[in-house]
């Protein structure tokens, strides 16, 4: 009889051990786009839940270089067959992990370049620029010319407060060539890889391109100047333009250098326009200047508002706001299109009574295309 007693127990016991699929958590995985990336370039976490359901949820983990222990930096659910997915933009070293439950993906290591960029200012000088999550002051970079297929170092510069460098005129190379800029992995510091800019091609030949102001009311001027290289006086260029909706450059000026190689040009664009220097088989970098229509407001008989906008064509139909600062923010509180003169009559009883500080507006739909929107300047009403 104890026998069967004990059998029985046992058995019980037996039936009562989970199974091993019952027992089994889901897991979770964890890959990465990439090993390395740019200091501000994007890093795509991805993986799946042993499940492959739906609705499940991953955490994400995190450890920069400079953490003491992982952090929570985000909650993501997955989705069909299971697959999650999320975007990070490490700015130095990270470890990253997933968890799901009580399991734990691997973790990986991502490693981060600064982000080192080389650029020719209009004066022909060249800068070197690197940005990271930390500055880099005093720390140094290589200048570097293609040579045959090889880089071969021009000069080494030591970054300044705002981890910028010029590489001095004597050394910026005057025949046609491709240079970079490069950091150390020993110059980075802890946390960094080393790293080096896009290559960037310069002329033997070149002309700059500088604008005033990048936005202007229409009938204002906007005035144009640069450089070439010869920095020859007498020597001629063109200025090419193109307003918008056009689909070429089309010749704007032709203007002739001054002291140095240097020229300008005074035009007053009708619409938004584009621009460019040409000179001697090179070309400027293109700048844009955005219009403005012209918006004015009078207040005229019977405590009535007109609104007038000049934009060098007919607006007819086109609506026209009157906005009033509330609080210190500007409310619209009226709507009117214009007529054939492009203007329009806001009547007393569509203002506010009392006094009050307004202004008329135009949206950038209502403007149209080649135009930015406009305010009028502020005004006090009294009615």
């Amino acid at each position: 009889m104890r026998r069967f007693i004990w059998l029985g127990i046992v058995a019980a016991a037996v039936l009562a051990i989970p199974t091993a699929q019952s027992a089994t958590a889901p897991t979770v995985t964890l890959n990465v786009s990439k090993f390395q990336v740019r200091y501000g370039d994007p890093l795509h976490l991805a993986g799946t839940v042993s499940t492959h359901k739906a609705g499940v949820m991953v955490d994400v983990y995190a450890r920069a270089f400079t953490d003491s222990g992982f952090k929570q930096v985000a909650m993501v659910t997955t989705g069909k067959d299971g697959a999650w997915s999320y975007d990070a933009k490490p700015g130095i070293a990270t470890s990253y992990r997933a968890r799901t439950g009580d399991n734990t993906s691997r973790t990986l290591l991502v490693g981060v370049r600064p982000a080192i960029t080389m650029t020719q200012l209009d004066s022909g000088l060249l800068q070197v620029q690197v940005e990271a999550a930390r500055s880099f002051p005093g720390r140094a970079v290589k200048v570097q010319k293609l040579d045959a297929g090889v880089w071969t170092t021009l000069t080494q510069l030591h970054l300044g407060a705002k981890s910028t460098a010029l590489v001095p005129k004597a050394l910026v190379p005057t025949q046609s060539t491709t240079v970079r800029a490069t950091m150390s992995v020993n110059q980075a510091g802890q946390g960094y890889l080393g790293g080096f800019s896009a290559p960037l091609p310069l002329s033997s030949r070149w002309v700059s391109l500088t604008l005033s102001t990048p936005e202007i009311a229409f009938g204002d001027a906007v005035t144009l100047t640069g450089r070439i290289s010869t920095r020859q006086a007498g020597t001629g260029l063109t200025v090419l333009a193109r307003p918008a909706a056009n689909p070429e450059f089309q010749p704007l000026a032709s203007v002739t250098t001054g002291s140095g190689g240097k020229w300008s040009l005074t035009t007053m664009p009708q619409v938004g326009t584009v621009y460019q220097a040409q000179f001697n088989g090179t070309t400027s970098r293109i700048l844009g200047v955005g219009v403005h229509p012209d918006v004015r407001a009078q207040v005229i008989s019977q405590e009535r508002v007109l609104a007038h906008v000049d934009a060098g064509r007919s607006l007819k139909g086109r609506d026209v706001q009157v906005q009033q600062l509330v609080e210190g923010q500007w409310q619209t509180i009226a709507k009117l299109p214009l007529n054939r003169s492009n203007e329009a009559i806001f009547a007393a009883d569509s203002l506010p009574g009392g006094t009050s500080q307004l202004r008329v507006a135009m949206s950038v739909n209502q403007a149209g295309t080649g135009y930015m929107g406009a305010f009028g300047k502020p005004f006090v009403y009294q009615r």
